[in-house]
């Protein structure tokens, strides 16, 4: 009897596992996680060492955005009114409502063929 009703419970797991799979496709279709590059076209810095470039991600709608400047002449109210001016002007421009930060901004010194560099850094997500 035992026998008999460990086979009808192993029946049933076979029967609905097999109702329940789902098929396995053959494309592998992946996320398409490309990320582009944008320099705006209004910088809205004015040091003529600064650089302002985004790295949007389409499918996810999330932005890295990267303020560069000679470490001399830095500021980092400067960083976060340019960042926030450029953001808000791709939000206009790719119809999003707002955006949301998803990490703390960092800031990153480097020095290049006895230069000294740094980044200012923000990570946010546009919502629709």
């Amino acid at each position: 009897m035992k026998k008999f009703v460990t086979l009808l419970a192993v029946a049933f797991i076979m029967v609905g596992s097999a109702v329940f799979a789902q098929e396995i496709s053959d494309d592998n279709s992946k996320p398409d996680m490309t990320v582009r590059v944008i320099v705006p076209k209004e910088q809205h810095t004015t040091q003529k060492t600064a650089s302002v470039k985004l790295e949007y991600t389409p499918s996810s709608d999330e932005v890295r955005i990267y303020y560069t400047v000679m470490e001399v002449s830095f500021d980092q109210g400067e960083a976060m009114n340019t960042i926030y001016a450029c953001l808000r002007d791709f939000q206009q421009e790719n119809q999003y409502y707002g955006f949301t930060y998803m990490s703390k901004d960092r800031t990153r010194y480097f020095k290049d063929k006895n230069i000294k560099w740094c980044t200012y850094m923000s990570y946010v997500k546009f919502n629709r």
